[in-house]
């Protein structure tokens, strides 16, 4: 069977993946390991770039489909478990004169929105004094959590994706704006300040199905923050905080504000039009904040991170969100376990409707109750944690082959990254609490 055979077939097993993997890493090997040892240069440009291939198991249940990201078609990783995780991108820089470059980065990756527009990370100009001070205009990542800088990077982590818990749930990975930087340190330490001031969009699909009131357009503007990182040796800490401000509602929320303003529905239940507000997110500002570490003593490898966010209301995230990751290297080898695990504490906290006496109506706003209002608190509701066992070979230059499992536990209606196919129209999903366990595999480069 081929590579290609392989990842065209959603019912493949993990086995073949990893055998066609180990046949392309061999293959990869032999030409790229000198060729793309050094930056490459075109024009005037470095360029630089990385790759992922691979495959999970996003089918294997017919009740829960595994994502990396809420950015991801659900329906689409669901029949093509190799678009979850695959991935090429490419970055150029040029100087353009002392103390100014310019910096650009296009990923090529599975994303309800998969323009050309939205495919550009970066795409900025930066001015460095020679000193301590730098600033950044255009398009940039959005850094407010330790990995942001590079998600997209497989090789850099020893995943094989982001722990979902932590990483899942964000909208944006960039944003348009301003970013200065001031830098404090000598060879032992590096102390760094950051601010930036911007607006981001994004497209995600949050449930299961790729309707228009499933397939919702986020923007945030001004989106601002900063934060600061400490390295010195192998140990580097990072706090950050941020804050946004959302322009509009969603589709999904539009289509629910607009069931509530029915006449017929204002006049036998007003409370549900406070009901609606309560989700609605135009002009809502939410802040997120972040802590994390990073220490590599010797062999062993630790990583973490902390992160609340605060929303106040029922159209977005909230909660709170860890993991701590372990690994030790052996070699070429490196095996690591990881624990990750987010709150999410809300309740919907209102009464259903009094009956009105007419049969007819009293079905109706059953339905507005149970299956629009009290469930799209379950499509913003992240309350699980999981247990990851993954091994890293670092085969050949700048390649990497990982495996990992995952045995995740999901609280009742978490299903605020992770989908069910079991949704029906105008009715309220139902998932009790339950574990799942999914495998993957990826083959990492950068050239």
């Amino acid at each position: 069977m081929t590579f290609q055979k392989i990842i065209n077939n959603p019912r493949v097993r993990l086995k073949n993946v990893m055998q066609a993997a180990l046949l392309t890493s061999a293959i990869l090997c032999l030409p790229l390991s000198n060729a793309y040892a050094e930056t490459m240069s075109l024009g005037g440009w470095d360029i630089t770039g990385f790759g992922t291939i691979g495959y999970a198991e996003t089918d294997k249940y017919n009740d829960l489909v595994l994502k990396r990201n809420i950015t991801q078609k659900s329906k689409k990783i669901e029949d093509n478990p190799w678009l979850i995780d695959s991935r090429l991108g490419l970055q150029a820089r040029k100087e353009l004169s002392p103390g100014w470059d310019a910096v650009g980065q296009i990923v090529a990756q599975e994303k309800v929105d998969n323009s050309l527009e939205e495919a550009i990370e970066m795409a900025f100009v930066r001015y460095h004094d020679g000193e301590n001070f730098s600033f950044r205009l255009g398009r940039m990542v959005l850094d407010t959590f330790q990995l942001s800088d590079y998600r997209n990077v497989g090789y850099s982590y020893h995943w094989v994706r982001p722990p979902t818990e932590f990483y899942g749930w964000i909208p944006y990975s960039h944003y348009d704006g301003f970013k200065a930087v001031y830098e404090i340190g000598d060879f032992d330490s590096l102390l760094r300040f950051e601010a930036f001031i911007g607006k981001s969009k994004s497209t995600v699909n949050i449930g299961y199905k790729d309707d228009p009131t499933s397939l919702n357009y986020v923007k945030s503007a001004p989106v601002f923050g900063g934060g600061v990182t400490w390295e010195k040796d192998d140990l580097t800490l990072r706090a950050y905080i941020s804050r946004y401000r959302f322009v509009e509602n969603t589709n999904a929320l539009k289509a629910l504000l607009g069931y509530v303003n029915e006449p017929i529905v204002a006049g036998y239940w007003p409370e549900a039009q406070q009901i609606a507000n309560d989700y609605a997110i135009e002009n809502v500002k939410v802040t997120y904040g972040a802590l994390g570490f990073s220490w590599t003593p010797g062999s062993w490898h630790y990583q973490g991170e902390f992160s609340f966010v605060d929303a106040g209301n029922f159209g977005t995230y909230d909660g709170e969100r860890a993991y701590i990751q372990i690994g030790r290297r052996f070699g070429d080898f490196l095996p690591h376990i990881t624990y990750s695990k987010s709150w999410d504490d809300r309740d919907f906290p209102y009464e259903p409707p009094s009956p009105t006496g007419n049969t007819e109506l009293d079905a109706g706003l059953s339905v507005l109750y149970n299956g629009i209002l009290k469930d799209n608190l379950s499509s913003g509701t992240i309350d699980q944690y999981t247990i990851s066992l993954g091994l890293r070979w670092d085969f050949a230059t700048q390649k990497a082959l990982k495996v990992q499992c995952d045995r995740t536990t999901l609280n009742e209606n978490s299903l605020g990254v992770f989908p069910t196919q079991n949704t029906f129209d105008n009715q309220e999903r139902h998932f009790s609490k339950d574990t799942r366990t999914w495998c993957s595999a990826t083959l990492d480069w950068v050239f």
